[in-house]
């Protein structure tokens, strides 16, 4: 059931959102203007033809990079998590696939870090699988699902050995962001005494931008610069919400093409994400139906029932 103070909740939010005066006085207009003089040069970006297409796949393959972790159990430590992160190369290519799993009982970790050390085992996964395929394959671009500032903070070491080899051996990297969460425009309102509230990218670039327009962020902007990661916002489809280019630093000088290449995989009629982070995405995910069968099938049934068995799950009501 919804009971009534629930619905009296929410729609004082809605109320309360609307009250934001200083927000929805911003113009389509007032954003660009603010963007074109303090952060960076907003463009059209064209498109890849058929034959530059070829080219690509010419010179090596596009290898595209997501991760999946599902938990089952009950509270801390009567859990077990699993990490599946995979690499794609292309359709006559097998995935490549690295592993792992967490659980407090064998792992001896704290409560506390319970949820951080999920994150960087995650990132860990996909850096692997990532270093992997740019090794042992023929990889020319390599695109991982996120932000490249997730790998950065969370497995820092790895990161950095991953973009020393994509540098050595010509791999241009890029991190594509659905949801984006950085506050560029708040911060750059604030500097110019500006008074706005909390305002994040996603909502103040909504419908900013015509579609297959983009910018690049100026360097000093924004808080990736100090992990040496540029960062640019697109919109790629008739959705009127961005989505955000990260690419290492040392690629800067390719980041028109990188954004072209992204924009020729993302179809204008959906959400506007590269249609082959939705494949690999499908092909990682481990759904919560798997992740049950998978402890099922090879934990004892003792272990299984005394350790991981919510009590919830015994309810007959």
């Amino acid at each position: 059931m919804i009971s009534k103070d629930l619905i009296a909740a929410v729609s004082s939010l809605n109320n309360s959102l609307k009250k934001r005066t200083n927000i929805s006085k911003l113009t389509r207009k007032d954003v660009r203007q603010l963007i074109t003089g303090n952060i960076g040069n907003i463009k059209f970006f064209d498109t890849f033809s058929i034959e530059k297409l070829k080219d690509i796949k010419n010179e090596g393959n596009i290898c595209v990079v997501d991760g999946s972790v599902n938990r089952i159990g009950a509270n801390y430590p009567n859990y077990v998590e699993f990490f599946q992160s995979m690499a794609l190369l292309g359709s006559n290519q097998e995935p490549l696939v690295k592993a792992n799993i967490l659980c407090p009982l064998v792992d001896d970790f704290s409560e506390k870090d319970q949820f951080d050390i999920s994150k960087k085992t995650l990132c860990a996964t996909e850096l692997a699988v990532a270093t992997y395929a740019v090794l042992n394959h023929n990889v020319k671009i390599l695109m991982m699902d996120g932000t490249l500032m997730r790998y950065a903070l969370e497995a820092e070491e790895e990161y950095n050995k991953l973009v020393n080899i994509c540098k050595d051996k010509g791999v241009l990297m890029v991190g594509v962001v659905e949801e984006v969460s950085t506050k560029i425009i708040m911060e750059t309102m604030i500097s110019l005494k500006q008074e706005i509230g909390m305002l994040f990218d996603r909502e103040a670039l909504f419908n900013v931008l015509d579609m297959n327009e983009g910018f690049i962020v100026d360097d000093h902007k924004s808080r990736k610069e100090d992990y040496e990661i540029e960062q640019a916002f697109i919109r790629t489809s008739k959705e009127p919400s961005v989505i955000a280019i990260d690419i290492p630093k040392i690629n800067e000088n390719d980041f028109d093409n990188i954004i072209s290449f992204v924009l020729t995989m993302s179809d204008e009629n959906t959400r506007g994400i590269p249609f082959l982070l939705d494949m690999v995405d499908k092909k990682t995910r481990i759904d919560n139906k798997q992740a049950e069968i998978l402890a099922k099938k090879y934990l004892d049934t003792e272990i299984y029932q005394s350790i991981f068995r919510t009590q919830r799950s015994k309810r007959v009501i």
